[in-house]
């Protein structure tokens, strides 16, 4: 984490699949690019899953972890399964600490 924070969000639509790619520091200043991505791909009639691929998050802190939380939450809130993949070990002990593990569709 820096003074450069960025995360970058790749969203890729595979019919009733759809995978968000985030890459970065997914913190208070990064957060917030999470949600629209998430409502954009509610929006396709066809989606019943999304996967957020966070193989390449450097970083996560309490607002990253709320925004994957929410993001999840308005997924399921339109019937819509929504869980994390490709998850390295300094986010997935993250998750294990936090309890947030089970919640975000991680292995526990």
């Amino acid at each position: 984490m820096g003074d450069s924070s960025a995360v970058t969000a790749v969203v890729l639509d595979c019919g009733s699949t759809a995978q968000i790619l985030l890459a970065g520091d997914l913190d208070l200043t990064t957060a917030a690019t999470l949600g629209p991505a998430v409502r954009h791909l509610l929006t396709c009639a066809d989606i019943s899953c999304v996967e957020i691929d966070v193989g390449l998050v450097s970083f996560c802190d309490s607002s990253g972890l709320s925004a994957l939380l929410n993001a999840q939450k308005l997924a399921a809130s339109r019937g819509v399964r929504l869980y994390l993949i490709q998850i390295g070990p300094r986010l997935e002990m993250l998750l294990n600490v936090t309890g947030l593990g089970p919640m975000l569709g991680a292995p526990s």
